[in-house]
């Protein structure tokens, strides 16, 4: 659900920029240093127009300028032994006992910024960039880990966005844990032994496969330990 913290990062981030333009001047006049008349056109036109934010692909009524949000590709890229991450132990927890288990997947995503302007759109690509790499301690905080960021300018398809409309499109990558949870581990174990547990009946299932190491001993019995 990674696209859902994309989501929230520009969707705030955009907001902040249009409650306080001065954050345009940061970016284009203090960063890329842009004449005047240029940055002032780009207040202008953001503060008219600003820029929405969809999820999955954008169709052909989708209304300029805006940027997707586009799972590109994902998969698990490293593992654990035996996929073991750990055990819910809290006390009185519906699962308690249950083993999680899981792996490290990448995900690469897609975020196209179209507008009906080469210029705009470089501008508006930038701003997008921004906005994302002052917002990874978001995504630091939902275990997000190995980040990267490419981009390129692309042709429009039909199918989804129209030919008088221009496209760069930011590539965001990066690593994330995913993990699930085996109810049925619960059923093929022992929680926890208190104390000195004799196992009576001399058979395993009795206290979920746990070894006790204890055999009864009768007064008279020769080959009895303790």
């Amino acid at each position: 659900m990674i696209h859902r913290y994309l989501h929230a990062i520009l969707t705030t981030g955009i907001a902040a920029y249009k409650a306080d333009p001065a954050l345009v001047d940061d970016l284009f006049d203090s960063l890329f240093d842009l004449e005047d008349n240029e940055v002032t056109a780009i207040k202008t036109y953001f503060l008219e127009k600003g820029l929405s934010v969809y999820n999955g692909f954008p169709r052909v009524n989708s209304e300029p300028p805006y940027v997707a949000i586009i799972l590109h590709q994902e998969g698990e890229s490293d593992t654990f032994m035996g996929n073991y991450v750990g055990m819910i132990t809290e006390d009185g927890h519906a699962l308690y006992g249950a083993d999680v288990e899981g792996s490290i997947w990448s995900h690469v995503y897609h975020l196209p910024v179209v507008t009906p302007h080469p210029d705009i759109t470089s501008y508006m690509y930038e701003m997008v960039k921004v906005i994302l790499l002052a917002g990874l301690g978001t995504l630091i905080d939902q275990e997000c880990m190995d980040f990267s960021f490419s981009g390129m300018d692309l042709a429009p398809d039909p199918r989804y966005i129209p030919e008088r409309l221009f496209i760069r499109q930011l590539v965001f990558q990066c690593k994330r844990q995913f993990a699930w949870i085996d109810r049925d581990s619960r059923l093929t174990k022992a929680f926890e032994v208190s104390g000195i547990h004799i196992d009576r009946s001399g058979s395993p299932r009795d206290v979920g496969g746990v070894e006790t190491l204890v055999t009864p001993y009768a007064e008279g019995d020769d080959d009895g330990e303790t």
